[in-house]
């Protein structure tokens, strides 16, 4: 019973530690968008998914944009990709797949805190972990990345309460970012990770002009990667994650990478750019040829 007690305690703290009364607000508008959603992208309801413990439940969490401005999960830049929707029922040996859209888009830092940040940075060379906002909540945890990293966690914790055991987290950009952040931090919370272009902390020539912006990247990440189980699907083109962003992952075996520069796959909608290949019809068709995805999967289960 002190043991319960204590952990309750210390959920206690950790959760105020990052609640942000404007961020979960935020956050609650577009919480109505997620669901469960099948390979056209309409979304159905939980009952009908009989079996938990033999599914595989993919939660699949969209990029963003900057801290000041909000994502919503229903754009087209931001809504689950065809590749995914496509392994909806799908059969892995005798699991049978189902995908979650989790909406994460709420506003994180104002350009005030984000400024105060930067400026303590740019004097002495680090992040400043030490600031806090009025309410004395750390103003690194108020990060838009660092909140919806809480977020994905929180609803990994819930659906495995309500019997899922077999989960895989998604995400494109900052979302597929995010998302190997927990897999290292809690390896054996999720099987697996699905990053479609991941990354965070803007293009590679903006964390180059503001360093800062890489330290924000890599903030999160625990210092033993040895534990992260994840595919990495990127491209040479992608002017937001070149292929020298994932070398801290080339030497851990359980990391499966694939390399789209010579898929045939061009930049098109919704993004228009090589940082988007992921997102289009073209590289939906490409993994029905190679089923990359499909073999990951299948190597975890």
């Amino acid at each position: 019973m002190k043991r319960i007690l204590i952990s309750l305690i210390i959920s206690f703290f950790l959760t105020n530690a990052y609640s942000n009364s404007k961020f979960d607000k935020d956050l609650k508008k577009f919480s109505k968008d997620n669901g469960f959603i099948d390979s056209k992208g309409k979304i159905y309801s939980e009952n009908e998914i009989k079996d938990k413990k033999n599914s595989i439940l993919i939660i699949y969490n969209h990029g963003s944009d900057n801290d000041q401005k909000s994502d919503k999960c229903t754009n087209p830049g931001n809504n689950v990709p065809k590749v995914i929707r496509d392994l909806h029922d799908v059969n892995i040996k005798n699991f049978k797949v189902k995908i979650y859209r989790l909406c994460t888009g709420a506003k994180g830092w104002s350009k005030k805190e984000q400024t105060k940040m930067w400026k303590a940075h740019e004097k002495n060379g680090k992040l400043a972990l030490e600031l806090k906002d009025r309410d004395g909540i750390p103003l690194i945890n108020k990060q838009k990345q660092n909140q919806r990293r809480r977020v994905i966690k929180d609803k990994v914790d819930s659906f495995i309460e309500e019997g899922f055991k077999n989960i895989i987290l998604a995400g494109h950009s900052s979302g597929g970012w995010q998302s190997i952040k927990i897999k290292a931090e809690f390896p054996k919370l999720v099987k697996g990770v699905i990053g479609l272009n991941p990354g965070a902390g803007g293009t590679v020539k903006n964390r180059k002009d503001w360093p800062w912006w890489e330290d924000v990247r890599y903030y999160g990440f625990v210092k033993d990667l040895s534990q992260i189980n994840a595919i990495i699907v990127a491209h040479d083109k992608d002017h937001f994650n070149s292929p020298n962003d994932y070398s801290l992952f080339k030497s851990i075996n359980s990391v499966k990478f694939v390399n789209l520069t010579n898929s045939g796959c061009k930049k098109a909608d919704p993004t228009n750019n090589y940082h988007g290949i992921t997102l289009t019809k073209c590289y939906a068709e490409y993994e029905k040829r190679n089923k990359d995805l499909i073999k990951y999967l299948n190597g975890i289960f």
